[in-house]
């Protein structure tokens, strides 16, 4: 405007004037009441893809002089959305040497470690008409979790007390009546009858066995044990990385729902096995990170290894010996409960499951479908629950209809 009045006298000059000085006056004065200010951050270590995470700021002002109209972000948020501008909380003022608490939220986009970087205060005084901003190194990590699946797991205790009928150990000396039968042989725990130990299996491996009858007292199952199956069967060799991981996330989304389950029943989550290796919990929070970092494996068995829902179980399991399978090789402990995840019923899975419950261990299994493929192909049986695929209303499966769900979502 002001190089156009050689050209156009008739443009007001004084307009133009007043407009340019009333920005360097605005922008001179901004800089003046910069913000020169500490920050403490109380960032949750865990959040949910798709949900708000929210940090608390706590905001000291080292200024000589008061900060005016000034709102807080994160600096970075890798695969994250911050609100619109428009919509961060905005302070009016903070006095020199006060603080205050100010919400920062960002809303994360995929599950991983989330690596924070910092906080970016932005001051817009005088008028809004400049921003000046001050970046300040706070790092922190935050552990997404896969967006919250919206199914009702069934109650683990009644599940686990129906599956566990057939599966309790005869150790006490009184005699027990005609109902009770012999089912396997394990090795001699401490407090085993001597009446009960099977010479024949000691002689064979060289060690005390005891046997084990079906009805006698039932053995405390206070812990649970998780096992997630990290196998996506669209993972092929070939691959740096699978095209799509929402079937692995629904699998780790429903892993923290019984989880949570456990705790609220009662449970104490003593372990999780993320494929073939078992980690120990000691808190919450380790098991959350093992969920924000599982990392999607090829399937280890071929499409044609998926079992027939119709197929006879009485297949003996030395067929399936020779078939990869993407479990531990054995159970953490004899006691407490095994809860399997799985996207896929393939018979290295069940050639796992059905020796470990011929040692006498107690495995739930819950099976979320990676593809329609899949859905129903579990055996009938109180241990067997299939949960229907989000954002489908799916009828119940005969292995459903034999589980004491009440609702799935």
């Amino acid at each position: 405007f002001l190089f156009s009045y050689r050209t156009n006298s008739d443009f007001l000059l004084a307009p133009a004037t007043i407009g340019i000085a009333l920005l360097a006056w605005s922008a001179l004065l901004g800089y003046v009441y910069r913000p020169q200010v500490s920050v403490q951050r109380d960032t949750p270590p865990c959040a949910s893809a798709g949900q708000a995470c929210v940090s608390r700021i706590n905001v000291t002002n080292h200024g000589p002089r008061t900060l005016h109209n000034f709102t807080l972000r994160e600096m970075v948020v890798p695969f994250g959305r911050w609100p619109q501008e428009w919509l961060r909380p905005h302070q009016l003022a903070l006095a020199s040497q006060q603080s205050t608490t100010v919400a920062v939220e960002f809303e994360p986009q995929k599950r991983g470690v989330l690596e924070l970087s910092g906080i970016a205060v932005q001051s817009y005084f005088p008028f809004f008409l400049t921003r000046f901003t001050q970046r300040i190194d706070v790092p922190c990590k935050v552990n997404v979790l896969p967006a919250t699946l919206p199914v009702n797991v069934p109650s683990l205790r009644r599940i686990a007390d129906l599956a566990s009928k057939r599966m309790t150990l005869g150790t006490d000396n009184s005699r027990k009546g005609p109902s009770l039968e012999y089912a396997y042989s394990r090795h001699y725990q401490t407090g085993d009858s001597l009446r009960r130990l099977d010479h024949r299996a000691s002689s064979r491996q060289g060690k005390p066995m005891s046997k084990v009858f079906e009805g006698a007292d039932d053995i405390r199952r206070d812990q649970v044990h998780l096992i997630v199956d990290l196998t996506l069967q669209d993972f092929e060799r070939w691959q740096r990385r699978p095209r799509d991981e929402s079937a692995l996330d629904e699998r780790l989304a429903l892993a923290v729902e019984i989880g949570l389950a456990a705790q609220n029943e009662g449970f104490s989550l003593a372990a999780i096995a993320m494929g073939r290796q078992w980690h120990t919990l000691d808190n919450i929070l380790q098991f959350y990170e093992h969920i924000a970092t599982a990392r999607p494996e090829r399937a280890c068995t071929s499409e044609g290894s998926t079992v027939d829902s119709t197929a006879d179980s009485s297949i003996d399991s030395s067929i399936d010996s020779s078939i990869d399978s993407a479990l531990p090789d054995k159970p953490l402990a004899e006691n407490g409960i095994h809860i399997l995840v799985v996207g896929r019923w393939t018979d290295a899975t069940r050639a796992v499951i059905e020796r470990w419950q011929r040692e006498g261990v107690l495995v739930l299994v819950f099976l979320i479908a990676e593809s329609p493929l899949h859905s129903g192909t579990l055996p009938v049986g109180s241990q067997y629950i299939e949960i229907p695929r989000t954002g489908k209303t799916a009828k119940p499966t005969p292995a459903a209809r034999a589980t004491p769900q009440e609702a799935l979502a």
